[in-house]
């Protein structure tokens, strides 16, 4: 991957990461339109857009409100979309960049909380009261620090998956690209399924069995 491609998609997962909670929430953060946007950049919206399927099918009850601790998954989206439209698109290789940014968006999520943490002591200012100009200057130095952080959360995403994907391999033994699908079919009905209560853990067990059954069947 190019410096300038690189830093484009580094500078998108920046605004996506603002779009999350700091500015707008117009919902271009979600997965299925900033892996689409990602994929647009790296060569093949499609491909990206195919990524934002899956991740979008496992973020139906993620909800960034208040101070809840949740899966960031602009960031994360954008490195797999872009590192997938550039690899060819096979199975294999989406497994593998799916479940790496599952993992990518916590790191995103511990960021988050790190830098609340110091929107608090940028905000605070000893307890004493702030004129409008300083605290406008403190708003704006908690928005560019969010944007940073999202840049530099794609940016090592991308490094870092990048070098993977070099190792991974492109294609699955047969049947075990059907069967990977399917868990991950059944991963996507567990993680929407979560407005049902406890018994989630229990329909995904199911419906990978089920898949399972099913697929070495054929």
């Amino acid at each position: 991957m190019g410096a300038a491609e690189l830093l484009v998609l580094a500078l998108l997962g920046g605004v996506l990461a603002l779009d999350g909670t700091s500015v707008g929430q117009f919902m271009v953060s979600r997965p299925l339109v900033a892996c689409t946007l990602a994929g647009w950049v790296a060569g093949s919206p499609a491909l990206g857009a195919l990524v934002g399927v899956v991740m979008e099918a496992l973020h139906v009850a993620v909800l960034p409100v208040g101070a809840a601790r949740y899966p960031e998954g602009a960031p994360a989206g954008v490195a797999a979309a872009a590192v997938f439209a550039r690899g060819g698109g096979s199975e294999a290789l989406l497994l593998g960049v799916v479940l790496f940014a599952l993992a990518w968006e916590w790191v995103g999520s511990f960021s988050v909380h790190h830098l609340r943490n110091l929107n608090v002591r940028l905000a605070a200012a000893d307890g004493a009261p702030l004129a409008p100009g300083t605290l406008e200057r403190r708003h704006l130095a908690a928005l560019a620090l969010d944007f940073a952080r999202g840049a530099l959360v794609t940016g090592a995403g991308l490094l870092l998956l990048e070098a993977l994907a070099a190792r991974m391999p492109m294609e699955f033994p047969v049947g075990w690209g059907g069967l990977a699908a399917g868990l991950a079919a059944a991963a996507a009905v567990a993680s929407s399924i979560r407005l049902f209560g406890k018994h989630r853990l229990a329909w995904f067990a199911a419906g990978a069995a089920a898949g399972t059954v099913f697929l070495l069947a054929r």
